[in-house]
């Protein structure tokens, strides 16, 4: 039982606590003038106040996520006319959060915590849609703030925090009935108290109202905090096969669309996560990449019906990470490949940044592999890649060349590398491999042809941007 009871007890406690980011940036940003003027050069003199900031939201803004036409974005004031302010606000306004609670050693139960939140607002932002089409970056700023009193209270070290965290893990369904009898009030309570007084947005407050009918944006808001409680479970659990029919319900898909949706996020949490820098959040964002005990027959038109996805999703203007993702489970679901990476080249550190991936085992490779391309050897097969910057479909029973760096990705057989460019530029890298299977021709095809078109997507995506 706690020593702390009640809400103003935790609220006393949770001011004295030292969270100078929490203080400053995150509520500076938040009481933002809505004259577009003022608040355009508030915002600039916000993040440059701060180096660290600084450097953090231009490699945030330069990422695929973010900067669609690949142009370098060098300064704050570019990043707000190239992308707009509301999302260089939302990517100052995520970054710092998530620096204030990682800072120091934070534990795991505090990193498991913000993982949820953070994958959270990936879901939420990903429903947005299907329901007004607007407000994506907001809705993805109050599921991450949705449980800022969870964080909050964990950052503290109480040993009252981490027993309501934990219980609650357990049985999230009783999550209030668990808050009041450990920490003597409704973690709502605190969330709201939280909100409030820090100034952090009405949707993000209003998504902890425990009301009968909540506006479209807090629907989103509190499903995707429903899935990233529920989805540790696994994919299949009976508890996600209801949140997937309440999904259905209030998007007007399939169950069966939900699902796959659910799953593609779970994977793109993963992706953004490397995008803000936050490795350390990987560990604990869900894997949903579950082997099938008995493989399902093949038709032959799986390769195709993927093929067809990426077009629908291109000609409505769905998002290159989408694209990516959708692209590396072609070559892995459809084309029967074992392993699929696109690794996005990150000029400045001068490396490879492992992002999108499909295959057993490939999401350790976010977190275990770094390729730094300064220490490529002449004559190693990626430095002779990025020579020719060609397709090439590498067998060792044609003859052994050296694997230098690419053992990192321990390949037992053949792989398959391709440049993706834009204009001459090679901002990525689409690498395959058979695990210790050989691969085939019509595989090799299947790759090209994926290659091929991501490259045909990338030049008319950019070009479409303005600059």
């Amino acid at each position: 039982m706690s020593e702390l009871r009640g809400l103003d007890a935790w609220m006393r406690t949770l001011a004295d606590q030292d969270m100078p980011t929490l203080n400053s940036v995150v509520k500076d940003i938040c009481e933002l003038s809505e004259d577009d003027e003022c608040r355009t050069d508030d915002l600039t003199k916000i993040i440059l106040r701060d180096a660290n900031l600084t450097s953090k939201v231009l490699k945030i803004a330069n990422s695929i996520h973010y900067n669609r036409s690949f142009m370098p974005i060098k300064t704050v004031s570019r990043g707000i006319v190239q992308l707009g302010f509301d999302n260089l606000k939302n990517i100052t306004l995520a970054s710092s959060l998530i620096d204030s609670f990682l800072r120091g050693k934070p534990k795991a139960l505090l990193i498991e915590s913000l993982a949820k939140s953070f994958h959270a607002a990936v879901q939420a932002r990903a429903l947005v849609p299907y329901l007004t089409g607007e407000h994506k970056e907001q809705v993805f700023i109050a599921a991450l703030l949705r449980n800022i009193g969870e964080l909050a209270l964990l950052s503290t070290g109480r040993e009252a925090a981490e027993q309501f965290v934990i219980a609650r893990n357990l049985h999230p369904e009783n999550e209030s009935a668990i808050s009041r009898e450990i920490l003597g009030v409704d973690i709502n309570q605190i969330n709201r108290g939280l909100i409030k007084e820090w100034s952090l947005g009405e949707l993000a407050r209003e998504s902890c109202e425990d009301s009968v009918r909540p506006t479209t944006m807090a629907s989103a808001v509190n499903l995707g905090n429903e899935l990233s409680k529920y989805i540790h479970k696994g994919v299949n659990s009976p508890e996600m096969e209801r949140i997937y029919q309440h999904m259905a319900t209030l998007c007007g898909i399939t169950a069966s669309a939900a699902k796959t949706q659910v799953t593609q996020m779970a994977e793109e949490a993963a992706v953004i996560a490397k995008s803000y820098g936050v490795d350390v959040l990987l560990q604990a964002l869900p894997d949903t990449q579950v082997a099938e005990e008995t493989p399902q027959a093949r038709t032959g038109y799986e390769f195709q019906q993927h093929i067809n996805q990426i077009h629908k999703i291109m000609f409505e203007g769905g998002d290159i990470s989408k694209i990516m993702q959708l692209s590396v489970a072609a070559l892995f679901e459809g084309s029967g490949i074992p392993r699929v990476t696109i690794s996005m080249l990150d000029y400045k550190a001068k490396s490879l940044d492992i992002r999108y991936v499909a295959g057993k085992g490939t999401n350790l490779w976010r977190q275990s592999v770094k390729i730094e391309l300064d220490k490529l050897h002449k004559g190693e097969l990626l430095h002779e890649f990025l020579r020719v910057q060609q397709p090439v479909w590498y067998q060792p029973s044609q003859g052994i060349k050296p694997l230098g760096a690419l053992s990192a990705l321990n390949p037992q057989s053949d792989l398959m590398l391709a440049p993706l460019k834009i204009d001459k530029r090679l901002i990525a890298i689409l690498y395959a491999d058979g695990d210790d299977h050989k691969l085939s021709a019509r595989q090799f095809e299947d790759f090209q042809l994926i290659a091929n078109q991501l490259n045909l997507i990338l030049k008319v995506n950019a070009a479409s941007q303005p600059h």
